[in-house]
């Protein structure tokens, strides 16, 4: 009743009441940086809701209550009643006696677009629903998030890098997960079937690269980020694909260009390339002449490619076995055949080269220890395709996992699993993305609800709310 303005504060914030409520100590520092939650210790005080069943289907209760047939005299009292709602929801389960009520009262408001607070109610379901399934928020939201929230608005832009540094600012909310970035991304894609969401996993990249961090399909997003926040302020989150156990596609331009730029720096540092005891017979020189041509294509060259330039789209292995000259008249002459094709159709058709003239079963790469670190802008990655191969390599020792979360069976030794020839096995899991140091996600007051912000400089703009828009638009 505090927190709805119905009960005297006496020298309480509303924060305060949501940590009372929630059984923080705000003096613990618990949840953030900045103000009352200042800090990063972890909380020695008793937190009852989340170590007790039976208060925490008391607070829901009194909640619900405060919210029903609400006739206070104050005019948004109603409306922080759903608020409060909202953030116990994404942190706490309800016990499974009291499920079927809470779900039912929820359903039975946000499915009446009549009713006020139809909008945060779905919200709340959602919310609930999402704990139900993957526990709730596991660290207590940071000082702005809660404020945020607080004030009814619970969803910002957080952006996310892809293969070539591609930035993609998505909508994340309270309780994001990690899984629905991949749909929303492999959306953008083209990609609309689980199996290949199993293909892609998220990572978070601190310390310029030099940690990089897969993220269980279940992680909430915004727990990562308040965690990590206070560890490296210039925290990245990169998309990476780790299996190839579906086959390419090529009507996507996006989709393209992302798997162009992580297969690119692999087949020119030779990955791709398995010479045979004698020397290459004259039959592949042309190939790889094609393939530079495609490349200097894909830049959206119309020049002749320079005799610098025709070195850097040959992998050195193969470059130093005939003399520059000779290179530059065999690149030349697929120059013109390729001068046809878009910028986009020579990306794809360079990815269709190199999986037709791989299907041998060839064993990946060997991956580095920890991530290279490129630099600003360069889309090499340490994560190799199928095709990718070393002669050295050995395939007798290959860890293959079972089928289902590629990270959640063993986090630690993502970075250390290979990956799948292509198409045979497509539960082998890889890791080892390209890392760029980028600004840090920053809250920062709505522009509306759905504002977008121009330039993509804002990498944690709130731009929207928990489903009160939607109740202001039936009112």
């Amino acid at each position: 009743m505090k927190f709805m303005g119905d009960h005297p504060l006496r020298g309480q914030t509303e924060l305060d009441t949501i940590c009372t409520i929630l059984k923080v100590n705000p003096l613990c520092g618990v949840g953030g940086a900045g103000g009352a939650w200042a800090g990063g210790g972890s909380c020695a005080c008793p937190q009852l809701c989340a170590e007790h069943e039976v208060l925490r289907d008391e607070v829901y209760c009194q909640v619900v209550k405060q919210i029903t047939n609400n006739s206070s005299s104050k005019p948004d009292s109603c409306q922080k009643g759903w608020r409060l709602l909202y953030i116990l929801a994404a942190y706490y389960k309800c016990s499974e006696v009291l499920r079927p009520f809470l779900l039912a009262f929820l359903q039975d408001t946000s499915r009446h677009p009549e009713l006020p607070f139809h909008g945060i109610a779905k919200a709340c379901e959602l919310n609930l629903q999402k704990t139900l399934q993957f526990g709730g928020r596991r660290l207590f939201p940071s000082s702005m998030e809660l404020r945020a929230m607080v004030a009814g608005r619970s969803a910002k832009r957080q952006l996310f890098l892809l293969p070539g540094g591609i930035e993609r600012h998505l909508k994340i909310k309270t309780c994001s997960v990690a899984l629905d970035v991949i749909e929303e991304l492999c959306h953008e894609m083209g990609l609309q079937h689980p199996e290949a969401f199993e293909e892609y996993i998220l990572f978070v990249v601190t310390d310029r690269g030099q940690s990089v961090r897969p993220l269980t399909r279940r992680e909430y997003v915004l727990d990562v980020a308040t965690e990590t926040e206070r560890q490296d302020p210039s925290y990245t989150f990169w998309c990476r694909r780790v299996v190839w156990g579906q086959p390419l596609k090529f009507d996507n331009e996006l989709y393209v260009t992302v798997h162009y730029n992580q297969v690119l720096p692999d087949y020119l540092k030779g990955l791709f390339t398995v010479l045979p005891p004698a020397r290459p017979g004259e039959q592949h020189f042309p190939h790889v002449a094609k393939l530079a041509a495609l490349q200097h294509r894909a830049k959206d060259h119309h020049h002749l490619p320079t005799a610098r330039e025709v070195q850097d789209y040959v992998p050195p292995q193969l470059f130093r076995l005939l003399k520059a000259q000779s290179w530059i008249h065999m690149v030349t002459q697929h120059m013109q055949q390729a001068q046809a094709l878009s910028a986009h159709q020579a990306r794809a058709q360079f990815l269709e080269l190199q999986q037709q003239h791989h299907r041998l079963p060839l064993h990946p790469g060997r991956q580095p220890e920890r991530p290279q670190l490129p630099q600003q802008g360069d889309p090499c990655s340490s994560i190799s395709p199928p095709w990718a191969a070393s002669p050295a390599s050995s395939g007798a020792h290959r860890q293959v996992l079972t089928e289902g979360d590629p990270v959640d069976t063993d986090t630690a030794s993502h970075g250390r699993i290979q990956l799948p020839l292509c198409g045979d096995h497509p539960g082998t899991r890889s890791g080892g993305p390209m890392v760029v140091a980028l600004p840090p996600m920053v809250w920062a007051p709505s522009a509306g609800p759905g504002a977008v912000p121009s330039g993509g400089c804002a990498h944690g703009e709130v731009v929207g709310s928990t489903g009160e828009e939607a109740d202001a638009a039936a009112q």
